[in-house]
């Protein structure tokens, strides 16, 4: 897919997410950037995006409601004109040790982490095959899931399980929307830590992974755009950016684990 004047729709898009949309931009696409409370960050990517000479507009919702999904895609389209590409970044990761499990931990994981993309996925799915295709294609979409739905650790249950749910809604929907619309996700590893991480977690998880070490925004980027520039032939992949950590420490032998 040529990326030059296609219109890219990113949800919170505020960190990996604003970075990816600037290297859109340099690539002469179209952005549209929704948000739910971090209104000031993503306007300031859609005018950083807009000093590159493209169009770039943001949009309010709480894409846990599929009424605001709708009228999102609604908006996007009545901006731009199409969809050309949905990057479904939005996401929450909460710490939920297993002895405090409570319903409302489940609940909103699930609503921020699956419901959310989910719908959205549907709704500009619609839209893509109302459109002619391009090159033989209506629109690709890419997922965010997390590297260790394949490898579990303790303590996010209900995080693990509603990326779980991406990793087959990614599969379930290139099924469904094959062969003019290809369906991805990204897994990435430790990218960004969370605030308030220690240096010595930090280099828990440098250990933890076959290369030791931690992956950049540009990592992950990268992935993006070979899904969206570099192929179209692939579709239902998931693609783990993590250096290795789903394989654990490669130096580690038997008598280590004994």
């Amino acid at each position: 897919m040529q990326l030059t004047d296609r219109v890219v729709l990113i949800t919170g898009g505020r960190r990996v997410g604003g970075q990816l949309a600037l290297d859109l931009a340099d690539r002469g696409a179209h952005l549209a950037l929704t948000y739910f409370q971090s209104e000031a960050a993503v306007s300031q990517t859609a005018e950083a995006c807009r000093s590159r000479g493209v169009q770039a507009a943001t949009f309010a919702a709480d894409l846990r409601d599929p009424q605001q999904t709708d009228e999102v895609v609604y908006r996007v389209v009545e901006t731009f004109g199409r969809i050309d590409v949905l990057i479904n970044l939005t996401s929450i990761y909460t710490r939920t040790p297993f002895d405090t499990l409570v319903p409302t931990d489940f609940q909103e994981q699930i609503a921020a982490n699956l419901t959310a993309p989910y719908w959205m996925a549907v709704a500009v799915a619609k839209q893509m095959r109302q459109q002619p295709p391009i090159d033989g294609l209506q629109g690709k979409i890419i997922h965010f899931t997390d590297w260790a739905v394949d490898r579990p650790y303790r303590d996010h249950l209900p995080y693990l399980v509603a990326k779980g749910g991406l990793v087959t809604l990614t599969k379930a929907l290139a099924v469904e929307l094959a062969p003019t619309i290809m369906v991805n996700a990204i897994a990435p590893g430790t990218i960004e830590p969370p605030p308030g991480t220690t240096d010595e977690h930090l280099e828990r998880i440098r250990q933890s992974a076959a290369l030791e070490r931690i992956g950049s925004p540009a990592d992950v980027n990268r992935a993006v755009l070979y899904l969206l520039e570099g192929t179209d032939f692939v579709t239902g992949e998931i693609l783990r950016i993590d250096g290795g950590r789903f394989l654990g420490p490669v130096h580690q032998t038997s008598a280590d684990r004994a």
